[in-house]
Order: structure tokens, then C-alpha cells, then sequence
């Protein structure tokens, strides 16, 4: 990738407008702010996919912040925007168009959603919205600290798409005044249970909705070993509690949901 002189592509979004397929890309140099969105588009979702360039760009004279993990969401009105973001300046929403699927404005980053302290390195990234209409509110998931090891899933929420986003204490993701640890929900983090093998770093989520159940899945990837390469895949069922928080389920999905009652 000319931009970034990156050798392999990570972190794509993959969405459905109209007949066309769209899928957000990022493209950047490890460590670095060097790093690009980019777009590309096919009629069918196995390709062939046809590259239609930057959406975003970033690089230590131009922002602050970094350009990747993409991912597309929607206000009440249905006009699409983009969060992204990662380590360095935070995480960004930027307005897009829906005829282009690119920013509405040309090299618009938007506004800063959240932002973690350089005492923990700025560890955020993999930003998810998602509006869930019962309670009225945009929900954004994260993931902070280390994917090798620390990983973990937080949750805030905001009654406009554009924040801000406060957690269950009522504090703010762009509050640098705070103690980074205790900013953010945490829904998920390394976890064992007795005679079972432990869990690493799960992470880096979305939100899947199955139209067959109507039921609300979190998927993330998960480390069996800390510091290397091999993580899998998993789902777990999301479901919310009467304060209107996210609550995730204690084991992945193997095909039932049981709700056990306090």
C-alpha cells in the first residue's frame, strides 16, 4: 500500500448498500500513525473486490491519531457514519456519504469519542457502535490494554451517535483527569474457570444481530496463550439488564441461552 509502504491489509468492515458490497480496510506500519481507511467494493460478497482508495488517512504531520479499525454505524435518521481510531489520539467519528460510502466531507476526521492516558500507552482501539432502540441509546464498545495478554472489552453509551459517551459511573471516555483502569464498563476480560484452560485478551468486538432469533451476538477473538498466535474466534450472547447496560454471556454460544435468575 503506497501510503504506508504496508505489506498486508487488517481489521475489515464489510457492509451491504443497496446491491453493492463495501469493505473498509486498514492498511498501516506497526507502532506507527502512518496508516490508512481505505474502501473497496464488489457485487458479490466473495469478490471480485475493485479498490476505491482512501477514505482516511493519517501520519504524525497530519493528525495526532491513527486510521484503522473502521467500522460503519448508523444515527436515528439512518445516515451513516464511521468510527475508528486506536492508540495515540483515540478513537474518531467522522460523518460519511452514503452515495460514496467515503467521508462527507473530504479529510474530515470528525470528533474524538474517547482517549485513554500515555501512562497505559493510549491502549484503546476497535471501536463498535451499536443504537439499541429499547433503551434509546448509542452504545460503544472497546477494547483496552494489550492484545497479547490484557485485552479487554469495555462499554459507554451516549444518547447521540456523536457522544459523549459516559460509563456506568458516569464518567467520561475523554477524561484524561481520571484513573485510566477505572474508565469504561468492562464486559469481558481474561478470565478461568475451575479444570478449564484460561482465556486471553478477548477483544476487538462487533455486534452481530441474528434476524432468524432476534437475538444479540458479541464476537470477539480470544488468545489461548498469551504473546503468540494462537487466538480463535468467539460468540457469546449479549443481553441487557434492567438498567439498560450490556451484559455478556459467561460461556460462548453453543446454541441455547439460559437466564439464570438472582
Amino acid at each position: 500500500q503506497k501510503w504506508t509502504n504496508a505489506k498486508g491489509l487488517w481489521a475489515p468492515e464489510i457492509i451491504q448498500v443497496k446491491d453493492t458490497y463495501r469493505m473498509y480496510y486498514s492498511a498501516s506500519t506497526f507502532g506507527s500513525t502512518t496508516s490508512m481507511i481505505g474502501l473497496a467494493t464488489a457485487e458479490n460478497i466473495l469478490g471480485p473486490w475493485e479498490d476505491a482508495g482512501e477514505v482516511v488517512k493519517t501520519n504524525s504531520e497530519l493528525a495526532n491519531h491513527n486510521a484503522i479499525d473502521a467500522n460503519v454505524c448508523y444515527d436515528r435518521q439512518g445516515n451513516p457514519w464511521m468510527a475508528y481510531g486506536s492508540f495515540f489520539g483515540g478513537i474518531y467519528l467522522t460523518r460519511l456519504n452514503q452515495r460514496t460510502g467515503k467521508c462527507l466531507f473530504k479529510g474530515d476526521y470528525g470528533k474524538q469519542l474517547a482517549i485513554r492516558s500515555q501512562a497505559v500507552e493510549g491502549a484503546i482501539e476497535g471501536p463498535f457502535i451499536y443504537y439499541h432502540p429499547e433503551t434509546d441509546y448509542f452504545y460503544l464498545f472497546l477494547s483496552f490494554d494489550s492484545l497479547n495478554d490484557t485485552y479487554n472489552i469495555r462499554v459507554a453509551r451516549s444518547k447521540e451517535i456523536d457522544g459523549p459517551y459516559l460509563d456506568m459511573n458516569g464518567q467520561s471516555l475523554t477524561d484524561l483527569t481520571l484513573a485510566p483502569e477505572t474508565v469504561g464498563t468492562k464486559l469481558v476480560g481474561s478470565y478461568q474457570w475451575e479444570n478449564e484452560e484460561p482465556v486471553y485478551g478477548p477483544g476487538h468486538n462487533s455486534i452481530f444481530f441474528d434476524q432468524k432469533t432476534k437475538q444479540l451476538f458479541v464476537v470477539h477473538h480470544k488468545r489461548r496463550k498469551p504473546f503468540t498466535d494462537e487466538f480463535s474466534l468467539q460468540i457469546r450472547p449479549l443481553l441487557w439488564a434492567e438498567d439498560g447496560w450490556p451484559v455478556v454471556g459467561v460461556e460462548e454460544y453453543d446454541g441455547e441461552i439460559t437466564i439464570l435468575a438472582l
